[in-house]
C-alpha cells in the first residue's frame, strides 16, 4: 500500500511509536516505547478532550512536548469519516497505472471530487467461487483533510511516519488474539456508528460500517420493548451473521465461531447478552491492555476511544511476524 507507508526517511533513534487520531471533540494517543530486546510496550494511553478542533494544536504541542513525542515515530490514524472505501474489480493494467485506473474507476462513487483525493488500496482475499474477479479495496480521502491533520503533527514536532485507517489498526488488534489462526469477529461501536471487522491470519475478509452506535441499542435497559432499540438489536445481529454468511460462503473459509467486543465505556455485558441472544456464535469481551503487552492500566472509557491509536503501535509487530 501507498498511503499506509512510511511518508519519510527513518530517524536514525527512534523510542517507539506514538498513534495519534484527531476525533471530533479531542486527540486519542497511544504511546509504545521499544524495550531493551526491541519489543514494543504501551506506556501511556489517553483520550485529551479538547472541547473545539480550535484547541487540539494547542493540546497535541503540548503533548509532545510532555512526552518527547519529537522522538517517537507518529502513525496518524484518520477515523472512518476522514475517507471512503469502496470495492472494485483489480484493473487490468500496469502496476504504476493502478492509481490512476482507481481514479477512473471510483470517480462517481464517492462524494468529494476524485481529482483532489488521496488514493490508496488493498488486495481482497481470493474468493474460493470459480471465475470470480480479482477486487482492491480502495481508500479515497480529500487531499485537504490529509494535509491539515499531518500539520498538525507537524506543527507539534511529532515524526510522521504512516497514515493509518481505522481497518487496520483494528486488524491489529483482533491478530493479538488467541482466535486469529482459526479467524476471528471483532466488533467496535462508537456512540452513533459501529464497524464489523472479520480477519484470519492477518488478512482482512470483511471491513463492514454500519449506522447503529451503542446510543441506538439503549444498553441502560436492555430488555426494553421500545420498537426503536429493539430493532436497533436486531439489526445489529442480521448485520453480523450477514457477514459471518458472506464470508464462509464467499471465501470458503471454515465457520467463524467467535465475536470478540472492545469494551463500552458502560453496559457491555448487556450487548454480550443481546448479542447471545440473536447470535450462534460465542460473544465476548477483550481488555485490550490484556492482549498486548503494557505496563499501564487502561478504563474502558479510554479502551473505546483510543482502540484505534493503540492498534496503530502494533503496526511494525505485525509486519514483523
Amino acid at each position: 500500500m501507498q498511503l499506509l507507508k512510511k511518508l519519510f526517511g527513518k530517524k536514525n533513534v527512534c523510542k517507539g511509536i506514538v498513534g495519534v487520531s484527531f476525533l471530533q471533540n479531542g486527540i486519542a494517543v497511544a504511546i509504545s516505547k521499544f524495550t531493551e530486546n526491541n519489543k514494543l510496550i504501551l506506556i501511556h494511553c489517553e483520550f485529551i478532550d479538547a472541547g473545539k478542533p480550535a484547541y487540539q494544536q494547542d493540546m497535541l504541542n503540548e503533548l509532545a512536548t510532555q512526552h518527547n513525542l519529537a522522538e517517537y515515530d507518529c502513525h496518524l490514524v484518520l477515523t472512518s469519516d476522514n475517507y471512503r472505501r469502496v470495492n472494485v474489480e483489480t484493473p487490468i493494467v500496469a502496476e504504476n497505472e493502478i492509481i490512476e485506473a482507481i481514479r477512473w474507476k471510483i470517480n462517481e462513487l464517492i462524494d468529494f471530487p476524485v481529482d483532489k483525493a488521496v488514493i490508496d488500496y488493498y488486495q481482497t482475499p481470493t474468493p474460493v467461487r470459480a471465475n470470480s474477479s480479482k477486487m482492491l479495496e480502495v481508500i479515497a480521502s480529500p487531499i485537504d483533510v490529509i494535509t491539515e491533520q499531518v500539520e498538525r503533527c507537524t506543527k507539534a514536532g511529532l515524526q510522521l511516519k504512516v497514515i493509518d485507517i481505522q481497518e487496520t489498526t483494528l486488524r491489529n488488534l483482533a491478530v493479538q488474539l488467541p482466535e486469529n489462526e482459526r479467524g476471528i469477529a471483532l466488533l467496535y461501536l462508537l456512540e452513533f456508528s459501529g464497524t464489523l471487522l472479520i480477519q484470519k491470519e492477518a488478512i482482512i475478509y470483511v471491513s463492514r460500517k454500519f449506522e447503529i452506535g451503542y446510543k441506538k441499542l439503549e444498553l441502560d435497559d436492555p430488555f426494553s420493548s421500545e420498537s426503536s432499540a429493539a430493532n436497533a438489536h436486531n439489526n445489529l445481529a442480521l448485520e453480523i451473521q450477514r457477514s459471518l454468511d458472506y464470508v464462509e460462503s464467499y471465501y470458503g473459509i471454515s465457520p467463524i465461531s467467535a465475536l470478540a467486543v472492545i469494551p463500552l465505556a458502560e453496559n457491555t455485558h448487556n450487548l454480550l447478552d443481546s448479542l447471545s441472544r440473536n447470535l450462534g456464535i460465542a460473544a465476548r469481551i477483550i481488555d485490550l491492555s490484556t492482549i498486548i503487552d503494557c505496563d499501564i492500566l487502561v478504563d474502558t472509557q479510554t479502551q473505546l476511544l483510543c482502540a484505534p491509536v493503540i492498534g496503530a503501535t502494533l503496526r511494525y509487530v505485525i509486519e514483523a511476524a
